[in-house]
């Protein structure tokens, strides 16, 4: 090969490098300032629609589960599976 050919390439390789680099550089720097904007715009237009107002009565919890049969149903898988997974 002629170092003529080499040069050549060596240059082209480098310039596709560098738009290369500077495409992803600029697409990056238009996101983080896309990001940036919608963030101020999001926090100067609050959606007041998912505010909790304070008059708003607290949820119940769940119901304690006390049925037997339902307790019986636990104890047995708990067992169950301890049984088919032995530590070693």
């Amino acid at each position: 090969m002629e170092s003529n050919t080499i040069t050549a390439l060596l240059q082209e390789a480098a310039t596709l490098l560098g738009v290369g680099m500077s495409m992803v550089f600029i697409f990056l720097s238009i996101l983080v300032v896309s990001v940036k904007l919608m963030t101020k715009i999001v926090l100067a237009f609050p959606d007041n629609s998912q505010l909790v107002s304070p008059s708003a009565p607290p949820k119940a919890p769940a119901p304690a589960v006390n049925d037997e049969q339902t307790i019986t149903a636990i104890k047995a898988a708990v067992s169950a599976y301890r049984s088919g997974n032995v530590s070693q």
